[in-house]
């Protein structure tokens, strides 16, 4: 009986699971939600990423892969009138129904216009000059600032979703007479669905909400509209429709025969009578695959504007991209945002930590969940099926850890912030690393160097002579890797590599400080440091012959054919530094530290290395001067030091590039 009782609990507990999964917040209803489905008339198919407005566009979204949408509506616009578009479709007005009420079904029908009845008194390629020539008259002239919805997710190959995330933005963009695909995007709400597994290799999607900016094809004057490349596309007027009950002129273009700098193909929609570019679709080339950074194996694009206060501004933007990384699955991004308020009166910018950068990724934002947020306000409806896969791996996932509770835990609702991570997960969070170049001073005298190495015992001899020029600086490069104790205190681990006439290697370990002194703006940090260093600098003196078979050399016997021979210095010390760092990215800063050199020990070595056999193999050795075994002249005065050293004061200027 207890087991029929605990199993009947379980059970119970499983369905409130299921329910309240498919009655979570962000999918909730409510009195004030409108839900509606958007089919074909004639085909009855479902139409996706139809525009939907209400209010003159003032409140809006759009169509998911299934044509469902829902909308909150506010009171005081429980009267106006309802508005459906779609390029190629002919405008849907009605008054909206009462709410609550049952899922609207509206069946919009296609507005073909035959090439016969479109007077064309110009070229196609005139059309497209035209409509260039016409972008200061249709588009902003002055600063506007879009507030919209986006949303990302990656699905695997079975097209079940790794993640959803979504959010509000707020988007600033200056007047169009600039030609910019850049510009400010900040994130003002969030909610996030991670269903990744934590593995050692992970590839995040960096610059997501940035589609604002780069997709916006009339801003950005991309390639198929601007004059510098006309010569590659060709252009041809395809079967003519309308958009919003306006004419338009629909242009095809795609790469002329054999050209490869054509980095786009698809079509575009130009008004007749303003000559404003309503929207376009594309994907991109071969061509254009190869020039991006990642070199996806597909990227496909649809942009449309709406009109407001007699401008053209931008209303959605769609992108997916499928890429093969060297590790891992198959990619497959895809993201949208829809506009739903355009202002255009001026206000102050968001400040430098409130923006999003470029190489920022969207998943891992920081804006809390709002629950509250996300109960009243409208969103992008959720396909069907990636809703379907969201719950059935949530659901899986909550029946398989039912069994190990003690007691029930209430069920997490759909689409909020991502599982807190496991303590291995914070750990690495804490560590990030990076890499930097930059100059170190190193006192270096015009001289001459004679260097005689015979060896007890071997029949081995080498003899070299190098000059050696005089200079201040050499250059270096280092990587490094950080431990956060706190927000401002690391335990710093790096390497340092010298390259140019001068080699070697070092390391320092110790301890960082760093401390904003500008929070409200671009970051200017006060950096303190303190760290033992050991770092060797050496000058090459040729490769030997190694005809005694074996030599050995301070315990270590070097049998390979050829030996390399270096003079070096090698200096360990406590080094305490003081410096500054301008953030120029999330990820890249400019830092110049000044450091004060506190000798611990220096010494010269003659370092002997195989030059030759397998390289995993090959072993090296050092030999301490004064050696009876080595004779250096130094201006043919005997010496047992090398002419240069590292100045006490060390001002190294670098930039430093974090990973993470």
């Amino acid at each position: 009986m207890g087991r029929r009782r605990l199993l009947a609990g379980r059970m119970r507990y499983l369905l409130l699971v299921g329910v309240a999964l498919l009655a979570g917040p962000g999918w909730a209803q409510t009195p004030s939600l409108l839900r509606g489905r958007v089919l074909d008339a004639e085909t009855h198919q479902p139409i996706p990423n139809a525009q939907i407005g209400v209010a003159g566009n003032r409140i809006g979204t759009s169509t998911n892969e299934d044509g469902r949408f829902v909308l909150n509506i506010p009171p005081q616009y429980q009267q106006e009138q309802l508005e459906v578009v779609l390029l190629g479709y002919r405008k849907h007005v009605q008054a909206l129904p009462a709410l609550p009420g049952p899922e609207l079904r509206i069946e919009l029908r296609l507005s073909p216009a035959a090439l016969g009845e479109v007077r064309v008194t110009a070229s196609v390629m005139g059309l497209v000059r035209e409509a260039v020539a016409r972008i200061p008259r249709n588009y902003p002239t002055r600063p506007t600032r879009l507030t919209g919805f986006y949303r990302e997710s990656d699905n695997d190959p079975n097209g079940r979703p790794r993640y959803l995330v979504e959010g509000l933005l707020t988007v600033l963009k200056v007047p169009y007479q600039q030609r910019t695909a850049e510009g400010v995007v900040q994130i003002r709400q969030s909610r996030k669905v991670d269903l990744r597994p934590l593995t050692p290799v992970r590839i995040d999607w960096a610059g997501g909400p940035f589609i604002a900016h780069f997709a916006d094809f009339v801003h950005a004057r991309a390639q198929f509209i601007s004059p510098a490349h006309f010569r590659d596309y060709d252009y041809r007027l395809a079967p003519g429709s309308s958009y919003a009950d306006r004419p338009v002129y629909v242009v095809a273009f795609e790469p002329r025969p054999g050209n490869r700098r054509a980095h786009f193909a698809g079509r575009m929609y130009i008004d007749q009578d303003s000559y404003a570019f309503l929207g376009a679709e594309w994907h991109y080339t071969p061509t254009g695959l190869r020039s991006g950074i990642h070199r996806a194996d597909a990227r496909n694009l649809r942009v449309a504007y709406q009109p407001y206060a007699g401008r053209w501004h931008l209303k959605t933007v769609w992108w997916q991209t499928n890429y093969r990384p060297a590790v891992g699955e198959p990619l497959q991004y895809f993201g949208e945002f829809l506009t739903t308020a355009i202002d255009t009166i001026q206000g102050a910018p968001p400040t430098y930590p409130e923006r999003v950068q470029r190489d920022d990724v969207f998943l891992n934002n920081a804006v809390p969940y709002d629950s509250a947020f996300w109960q009243s306000q409208t969103t992008l409806l959720p396909s069907e099926s990636l809703r379907k896969g969201l719950l059935d791996q949530r659901r899986q996932q909550r029946a398989d850890s039912l069994f190990k509770l003690t007691t029930p835990e209430p069920p997490p609702a759909p689409l909020v912030p991502a599982a807190a991570p496991q303590p291995a997960s914070r750990l690495l969070h804490r560590i990030r690393y990076g890499a930097s170049v930059g100059a170190w001073p190193l006192a270096v005298s015009a001289s001459a160097m004679a260097v005689n190495y015979e060896p007890a015992h071997s029949s081995f001899r080498a003899q070299s002579s190098v000059g050696v020029a005089a200079q201040k600086l050499i250059g270096w490069w280092s990587a490094e890797y950080l431990f956060d104790l706190s927000t401002e205190l690391a335990v710093r681990l790096a390497t340092r590599h010298v390259f140019g006439r001068f080699t070697g290697d070092g390391w320092e370990a110790g301890l960082s400080y760093q401390h904003n002194f500008n929070p409200r703006h671009r970051p200017i940090f006060g950096r303190l440091g303190l760290a033992y260093t050991h770092q060797t600098v050496a000058r090459a003196l040729g490769t030997f012959e190694n005809t005694s078979g074996s030599v050995r050399v301070a315990g270590t016997t070097l049998r390979a054919d050829e030996l390399g021979l270096q003079l070096q210095s090698v200096a360990a010390a406590g080094q305490p530094t003081l410096g500054l760092g301008l953030e120029l990215s999330r990820k890249t800063e400019l830092v110049a530290d000044l450091g004060y050199r506190l000798p611990l020990r220096t010494r010269t070595q003659l370092q002997v290395n195989e030059e030759s056999g397998f390289f995993l193999t090959r072993s090296s050795a050092a030999l301490d001067l004064p050696s009876s075994d080595v004779s250096l002249r130094v201006n043919e005065q005997p010496a047992a030091t090398v002419p240069w050293q590292p100045s006490r004061w060390l001002l190294s200027v670098g930039l430093l590039y974090r990973f993470q």
